[in-house]
């Protein structure tokens, strides 16, 4: 007992000093620097996991057909529920992890951190042991018996996807974990390295070896858990605040209810931005086949666009947690205002090319398409990517109210944008397709300048530095 104390301790001196030498000082260094320091990381492997996505679908175009790409699609929403659930441990876990480290409660961050990967560990466990045996069921619901093939194709994958769910949402608590620990490049990394052997895998696993959407699934879950190893080594290796080592089994957290009031918001972002997605969706059905698919181009277009400003969100939080943690108030406002500042400028450049390049860009993915089309395309492109005006805004503007503990007025800004005024636009525009197109870049403009106005009205209680402290 004695011998492992004063091990305990000496490795927990050298975790610290060489934390010390090799992190980022989160309560020093200038804003933008720390800024930019955590945007590229997170935007490379954002960006990384598009290309991914991009050769998988013409890997299985070409390899398996239409319904090898259709199965991936059918597979999203699913996984899309268990991420929301997750973003809870994932969001509320890293603002608690930095605040904590930012007022060296290193031995609380270090139980938030077990506590948040002991949950993941039981709910993947539970998901892998009872969704495989229902996954012909719940496919089943979703596109029917009439066509066996693509019923087929979408079992195979989401049977092997609900085995590996439970490595991905540990993958995810790690990485997020890594980088609020002042290390993002590693999460940076594990990302690239799975990207890259997803790629490999899919190329043996259903080129050379054909096993369809089932190999791609397997692929998928080999990489998944690749990438988990390399954060788990990096872990075990001490090099940070937080570590595998000791790493103890624990569902009790004194803290647990400010965890989750900092995660809920995200839970509700996800959850109310895709029941508005479906509800814009089902407005354009009325306009014809084409509006719909025009519409599902260009919003895949739009999440592509979108990485550069989650890449934001993502290197703001760390920053402003630690400094609410420091206790360093002037700070986080710094922050604040520097990455409202550039996701505003960058989403208005991004608005620009909307309304420049709507052709080119609609051609890349429906190059073969009836005129037609890109007319309804090209009409409704510019005047949807204005959501990118404010859309960056309101990442930060959230982020802001989740790291200062205003979570209901970060639940409003989230239905609000996500729902509530994407179904009020609709509802007094829906006379013609452009309504529905600008049902939603109106929902994220009015909600930044309704939570802009009201919280700069009541700016002593949002903005000022006792507020911020005491959040």
């Amino acid at each position: 007992m004695v011998l492992s104390i004063h091990l305990n301790t000496i490795f927990a001196t050298l975790k610290n000093s060489r934390a010390m030498k090799n992190k980022m000082q989160l309560d020093k260094e200038p804003i933008s620097s720390l800024f930019f320091k955590y945007y590229f990381p997170a935007l490379t492997s954002m960006l990384s996991v598009t290309v991914h996505q991009i050769v998988d679908g013409l890997i299985l175009g070409e390899y398996v057909g239409k319904h090898g790409v259709a199965a991936i699609g059918i597979f999203g929403p699913i996984i899309t529920i268990f991420i929301a659930f997750t973003l809870m441990l994932v969001i509320g876990g890293g603002i608690s992890i930095s605040r904590n480290l930012g007022s060296n409660n290193y031995n609380e961050a270090q139980r938030v951190f077990q506590h948040i990967t002991s949950l993941a560990i039981v709910i993947g466990i539970s998901i892998a042991i009872i969704f495989p045996g229902l996954t012909t069921y719940i496919v089943s619901n979703l596109v029917g018996a009439e066509d066996a093939q693509l019923l087929k194709s979408a079992t195979d994958y989401t049977f092997w996807g609900f085995l590996w769910i439970p490595l991905f949402l540990i993958r995810m608590i790690w990485g997020m974990t890594i980088s609020h620990d002042g290390a993002p490049k590693v999460s940076r990394n594990a990302t690239l390295f799975g990207v890259t052997v997803n790629i490999i895998l899919d190329v043996v696993l259903v080129i050379v070896i054909p096993l369809g959407t089932e190999g791609a699934s397997i692929a998928t879950g080999i990489a998944v858990l690749l990438s988990m190893i390399y954060l788990g080594i990096y872990l075990l290796r001490g090099k940070g605040h937080l570590s595998l080592r000791q790493f103890k089994f624990t569902f009790k957290l004194k803290e647990w209810k400010q965890l989750y009031k900092f995660g809920i918001p995200s839970f509700v972002s996800e959850i109310s931005f895709s029941v508005g997605m479906l509800i814009i969706n089902k407005s354009l059905v009325s306009y014809g086949p084409l509006a719909v698919s025009a519409f599902g181009i260009i919003n895949y277009l739009s999440f592509i666009f979108l990485r550069l400003f989650t890449a934001a969100m993502v290197s703001a939080i760390p920053i402003m947690s630690f400094n609410i943690g420091a206790k360093l108030p002037e700070r986080v406002i710094q922050t604040l205002k520097f990455s409202l500042g550039f996701c505003l400028i960058l989403g208005t450049l991004v608005s620009v090319v909307g309304f420049a390049l709507p052709e080119e860009l609609l051609s890349l993915f429906s190059s073969n398409e009836p005129t037609e089309f890109m007319k309804i395309g090209t009409e409704g492109f510019g005047w949807y990517f204005l959501l990118f005006t404010t859309a960056g805004a309101n990442y930060i503007l959230g982020a802001f109210l989740q790291s200062t503990g205003k979570t209901t007025l970060a639940i409003i800004l989230y239905l609000l944008k996500g729902l509530v005024l994407v179904l009020g636009f609709i509802v007094i525009l829906d006379s013609n397709t452009l309504g529905v197109w600008l049902s939603r870049p109106l929902a994220e403009i009015g909600s930044f300048i309704l939570i802009i106005v009201f919280t700069l009205i009541l700016s002593k209680k949002y903005f000022h530095a006792d507020s911020i402290i005491k959040s």
